[in-house]
This record gives structure tokens, C-alpha cells and sequence, in this order.
């Protein structure tokens, strides 16, 4: 059932990642691990921003603007001075200078100069024709992209002197951030090459581009694309990542002050003109920052270009099966495990797992390994599966619980329940004390009673009995009218078995005062009871046949405390003890031995004691008069006997003592009493 969880847990993950249901939270995932694996140290230091940030424009607020043309001549020719290899302007241009007429012819001239790119907007329904160096020789397989026939590109002075026009174009995810950039746009013939592409093709002298399986070729780059042309952006890190200049530091430089900007540092870099000012607005959500520079997302994507490095994705194939290996993980943690707190435990530890291979696919090879499918599909296999596991644990502790809490107390069913490996069902062989008593009388009783307040009477009795039996961690075997028959030392072992049953027969009997006030008030007759306990080898467990059965003892020590009990009425006495029985006491214990014994069914003879809560001022003559008694010496035991003729098991042994002076010794006597009744 569990691992049916598991797999019902991944296609709902992987319906819920095929709907686009997750994808927003996939991206938070991605964000994450961006902030968390920043890569500033491979950022490629021959990319170099010219920002025209606030500081510039407040600095030259005296030329407004736009600026005049020559002044981005004038820059240009600087730069080109210095040993800039690749200048990229990502500003549109695409009005003519209202300074002058010639400064946009001269600007042209300085641009074609050297390596320039400029930007170009694109369209499909007007504008005009698409010139020749926004075009490169590369056809384009139908994509998601519709091929645009039109451009706007600078005025035309300017365009022409640009080596390559190319579409700064980008679509943010349905949150609004950039996370990926298109490097191609597909025209009818050839296709509109992206600011990053065009510059490095130009950095490098590679204008060798192709296009196949949807990946782009280029040198010794190889770099997926997405089916809208876009390359999966590996950011560097947050804003300021790269190296960036004020153009007013540029224009000091030009005057000769080099205090903020030396011109040889700018030797053979890639120089991205852009604006980073608030105010001109061209700002572009990324994963580090909602208010990143446009020309600062196209530095990242001409970085990943040249360094052929991108995020690397997958098909929904591997999605599914990392969905379901940590499903079936967390899935095996629970049913192999068999406690349920370190089963869900491991299963989380899969679903950190999970976690952290994600994460280090990231950090350490760029893969965007999906996160959100196998993780919901975990958490759900784990929840699902916690509550199963937790059911299927506990069945074995309800059985338990409604098989032995009639026989034992609630405190030592939970117990057994907690620790089911105490108990052995079936049948064992365990060395324990077997408990039997019964009501002296009760046929008598009964017959003057109603069976209604028969039963009550019975009720109020047993329930008396049975708790302090319970309570002393004993096991009710069965009723049997008004004889309780218990045991000690099973399910749960103790040590102190015997201690524990002669505690409880010795409590039994201290309350029956208390009881027969009770039943008095009740108008019950006083009831009186008689136990016999025995200690020794006994097997105990389930039998019976396989539709009824009950958890019960045998063995010839359980006879025996049943023969003992029987034994009471011929001394007279309440309880009976085996001799084993009081060999597992404690000195502490008090009893008195009684007789020797050969019970009905047995033909080993056993010494009986009686338990007592008091010592009897009557102790030392009773055993005084027991050994003249077992000597032989009838009528010196007589005599000790007849002084204590009040305790009943002196008077007993009084008129033992009279019939053998009367009748004569047993010619094999050895002090036994051979009993012929129960």
C-alpha cells in the first residue's frame, strides 16, 4: 500500500508539473539556489559596462538631454584608442540628432571604425526592411517564434557604420523575471542574431553559427535552446557583478584626468554601453534583484556564451524518474524500517536528500534538476505512508491490547504493546507462580440467593480480587464461577514473580474484611476465600483451537497450586504456599511451614507454608510440636499442639496426633500426609 502511495504521489506531481500548476514555484526553487550558489569568481573580467547612471546625469544636466551625438563619437573614438575590441551600444538611436546634421554621419564613420553593435527593435506587420547587418546566414527551423520581417533600427547613418544590428528582445517568465534570453530571431530568410551573440561573434572573429536538434554551434560551443531560441541564463551574481564604469569617469579619462579610469585597462575588453539610471528605466528583473540593468542581463548571457556555460535543463523523462526514486526512497524507509518514528525520520532525511542533490547539481555542474515533483511527491509518500505505517504498527499493539487487557492490567498491556518482543505467542516454557482460589461455601451461597443478585454479589467479589491481582502486574488466566485461577511472570517476565502473587494473596484477604462490611450493608453473607499458589516450570500461551483459544498456563505446578488450594480446607488456613514458592521470597516475607504433603494426582510430597501478614506469637511452639509431630512423638506433639488449639492448623494436627496415639503409627511413616481428596 505504501509503495502504491508512492507512485500515485508521483503522477500527481508530475500532473500537477505537466499542467504548469508548480511552475511558478519551480522558479522560486531555481531563485533560490541562484542566492544560495552565487558565482561572482567566474565572471569573465573582459566585459566591461559603461553605466550612464544618475551620478553622470546629474554631473552634465547642463547638456540635457539626449545628449549630443559627438559626444558618443568622441567616446567611441576613445575607446577604440584605448584597445577595446567589441563596443555595444544598448541604446536605440533611432531619432536624428537636433544638434547638428552631420553628427550622426560622423558617428556612423567612428563606429565603423572599429567593432560595433547596435540594437534594433523588429516587427512583422511594419516598419522597415530588415538591412543587411542584422542578418545572419543561419535558417532557423519553425519554432514558437513567428519570423519578423521588419526592423527599427538606429538612423540609418549609424546603423550603417555597425558591423552587426542586433534585437535586445527578451520575455520574463509569467512573474516578471528574466531567466532566460533569446539569442536568435527567426526572419524569413536568416535570422536577427541577440547583442550577446553578435558581440562575441565579433570578440572572436567566429561568425561560424548553426543551429541543429535545437542546440546552437559555434566554435566549440554547444548551447541548448529553448523553443522561443533562448538560452537558459547561469547569472553570475547580483547586481555589480561585472565591472562597471560611470560615463563620467570615461569623460574625464577623455580629458585626461585617469584618477577613477586608466585607458590601457580597457585594452582588448568587450565595452556594453547602457543605461543604469533610474530614471531612463531599463531595468530587467533576474533571480538576484528586481531592479537589474538591461545591459547587465546581456553581459550575463554574452558571458555564458563565451565561457559555452548555461543552465542545463531536462525533459520530463528525467523528472519523472527522480520523482519516483525518491518516492520509492522515502517509500522503502517506511516499510523496511520497522518503527514508525525512524521509518518517517529516514524518509525525511530522502526528501532532504533529494533537497541537496538538487542543490549540488546546481552548484556544481549547472543543472537545473527540478525540484518541486519529486518533493511533493515525497512529502505526500511520506505523509501517506507515515499514516499507513503508523496503522500497520499499531495493529499488532491493538491486537495485543484486545487480547490481554481482560487478563492483565492497563498499565502491563501497554507494556507488552510497546514491546511486543516480550511476548511470545504460541506457547513457551518460563518458570512462574500459578495462583488459584476459591470462595469457601459458595454452592451454599448461591442457593439462597437469586441468580440476579447472584451475579452482582459475584461481580462486586471478582472485581475486588482481580483488580489488586492486576495491579500487581498478574495475569487473569480465567474465571470459573466464583474461583479466580491467575499467574505471574507472563507475558511480562519478572524477576520477583513469587513476591508479587504472595503480595497480592496476601492483600486479597486483608481486604475481605472491608469487603464483608461492605456486603453486609448490602445484606450479602460474609464471604471467605482460600488460595493456593505454586512456583516452578510452567508452559504458557495461546491455546486452544484456531477459532477459540485462550492464554492460560500448564504444568504439574499449576496442578499442584490447585490441589493447594483444595489443601486449605483440611488446615484450616487461607493460603497455601509450595515449598519452591518460598524459596523465591525474600527473608522479609513472613511464613510458617505448615506440613508435608502428598497431594491428589502427584506422587512427589511437598512442604505447604502459609503466608502471613503478622507473625504468630504461636510460631516457634507450632514448629516445636511439628517435629515431635514428624518423629514420631504423637503425644509430645499433642500436647504443644492442644496449647494452641485456637489457630486451626494446630487443631488440626491435634486430632492427627490423638488418632495415631489411638490407632498406632503407620507402619511407614515418615511424617508425609497423604492426602485422597482435593
Amino acid at each position: 500500500m505504501i509503495f502504491a502511495i508512492a507512485v500515485i504521489s508521483t503522477l500527481f506531481s508530475m500532473a500537477l508539473t505537466l499542467s504548469g500548476f508548480d511552475r511558478g514555484l519551480e522558479h522560486l526553487t531555481l531563485d533560490l539556489r541562484f542566492n544560495l550558489f552565487p558565482d561572482i569568481h567566474s565572471v569573465n573580467d573582459s566585459i566591461i559596462i559603461i553605466s550612464v547612471d544618475d551620478a553622470s546625469l546629474e554631473s552634465m544636466d547642463w547638456l540635457g538631454w539626449p545628449w549630443p551625438r559627438q559626444i558618443w563619437s568622441d567616446m567611441t573614438a576613445f575607446l577604440f584608442q584605448a584597445g577595446v575590441k567589441v563596443v555595444y551600444f544598448d541604446i536605440t538611436f533611432s531619432t536624428s540628432s537636433t544638434f547638428s546634421a552631420s553628427e550622426d554621419s560622423v558617428f556612423g564613420a567612428v563606429a565603423g571604425s572599429g567593432k560595433t553593435v547596435f540594437i534594433t527593435g523588429l516587427g512583422r506587420d511594419e516598419g522597415q526592411p530588415v538591412p543587411g547587418n542584422a542578418v545572419i546566414d543561419l535558417q532557423l527551423p519553425p519554432g514558437n517564434l513567428a519570423p519578423f520581417r521588419f526592423t527599427s533600427p538606429p538612423v540609418s547613418q549609424i546603423a550603417t557604420g555597425a558591423r552587426y544590428l542586433a534585437s535586445p528582445y527578451a520575455y520574463p517568465d509569467h512573474d516578471g523575471i528574466f531567466r532566460q534570453f533569446p539569442l536568435l530571431f527567426p526572419l524569413e530568410s536568416g535570422a536577427v542574431p541577440s547583442p550577446a551573440l553578435a558581440i562575441a561573434m565579433l570578440f572572436r572573429d567566429d561568425h561560424s553559427v548553426s543551429f541543429k536538434d535545437g542546440t546552437l554551434l559555434w566554435g566549440s560551443s554547444e548551447i541548448p535552446l529553448t523553443e522561443d531560441y533562448e538560452i537558459q541564463v547561469r547569472f553570475a551574481g547580483p547586481t555589480g557583478s561585472y565591472r562597471t564604469i560611470s560615463v563620467s569617469d570615461v569623460f574625464s579619462a577623455m580629458t585626461g584626468d585617469t584618477t577613477a579610469l586608466r585607458p590601457s585597462t580597457l585594452a582588448g575588453k568587450i565595452v556594453m554601453v547602457g543605461y543604469t539610471a533610474s530614471d531612463l528605466m531599463d531595468l530587467k528583473p533576474m533571480p538576484y534583484s528586481a531592479r537589474c540593468p538591461g545591459v547587465e542581463v546581456i553581459a550575463n548571457t554574452l558571458d555564458n556564451i563565451l565561457q559555452n556555460r548555461h543552465v542545463a535543463t531536462h525533459g520530463m523523462a528525467i523528472t519523472l524518474l527522480v520523482t519516483l526514486f525518491f518516492s520509492i526512497a522515502v517509500a522503502s524507509a517506511l516499510v523496511f524500517i520497522p518503527k514508525v518514528i525512524p521509518a518517517s525520520l529516514t524518509g525525511l532525511l530522502a526528501i532532504l536528500a533529494c533537497a541537496a542533490v538538487c542543490l549540488a547539481a546546481f552548484n556544481y555542474w549547472d543543472i537545473w534538476l527540478r525540484a518541486v515533483p519529486p518533493l511533493t511527491s515525497g512529502i505526500l509518500t511520506l505523509l501517506g505512508g507515515s499514516v499507513v505505517a503508523y496503522q500497520y504498527a499499531t495493529k499488532d499493539k491493538k491486537f495485543l491490547k484486545a487480547a490481554f487487557s481482560q487478563y492483565l492490567s492497563p498499565a502491563i498491556v501497554s507494556l507488552v504493546a510497546k514491546n511486543p518482543k516480550m511476548l511470545k505467542l504460541g506457547g513457551e516454557k518460563k518458570v512462574m507462580t500459578a495462583f488459584f482460589s476459591d470462595v469457601a461455601g459458595f454452592t451454599t451461597i448461591s442457593e439462597k440467593l437469586d441468580p440476579q443478585d447472584l451475579v452482582k454479589l459475584l461481580n462486586i467479589y471478582l472485581t475486588e480480587m482481580t483488580d489488586i491481582i492486576l495491579e500487581s502486574g498478574g495475569t487473569v488466566d480465567k474465571f470459573e464461577g466464583d474461583a479466580i485461577i491467575a499467574f505471574w511472570g507472563a507475558p511480562v517476565e519478572f524477576e520477583d514473580h513469587a513476591l508479587r502473587a504472595v503480595t497480592s494473596a496476601l492483600e486479597c484477604q486483608r481486604v475481605h474484611a472491608e469487603l464483608n462490611t461492605r456486603l453486609k450493608k448490602m445484606n450479602f453473607p460474609a464471604l471467605s476465600t482460600r488460595m493456593g499458589l505454586a512456583t516452578g516450570s510452567m508452559v504458557v500461551g495461546n491455546m486452544g483451537s484456531s477459532k477459540r483459544f485462550d492464554y492460560t498456563m500448564m504444568g504439574t505446578d499449576v496442578n499442584l497450586a490447585s490441589r493447594l488450594e483444595g489443601v486449605n480446607k483440611v488446615y484450616g488456613t487461607p493460603i497455601l504456599i509450595s515449598n519452591n514458592t518460598r524459596e523465591f521470597l525474600p527473608e522479609r516475607v513472613i511464613c510458617r511451614e505448615i506440613d508435608i504433603v502428598m497431594v491428589v494426582g502427584q506422587k512427589t510430597p511437598v512442604t505447604i507454608w502459609e503466608p502471613v501478614l503478622e507473625k504468630p506469637v504461636f510460631t516457634e511452639q507450632y514448629s516445636e510440636a511439628l517435629k515431635h509431630y514428624r518423629n514420631g512423638n504423637f503425644q509430645s506433639a499433642l500436647k504443644l499442639f492442644m496449647d494452641i488449639a485456637e489457630d486451626p492448623p494446630s487443631k488440626t494436627m491435634a486430632a492427627r496426633c490423638g488418632k495415631f496415639i489411638k490407632e498406632g503409627t503407620p507402619s511407614d511413616w515418615e511424617g508425609i500426609w497423604v492426602l485422597t481428596s482435593k
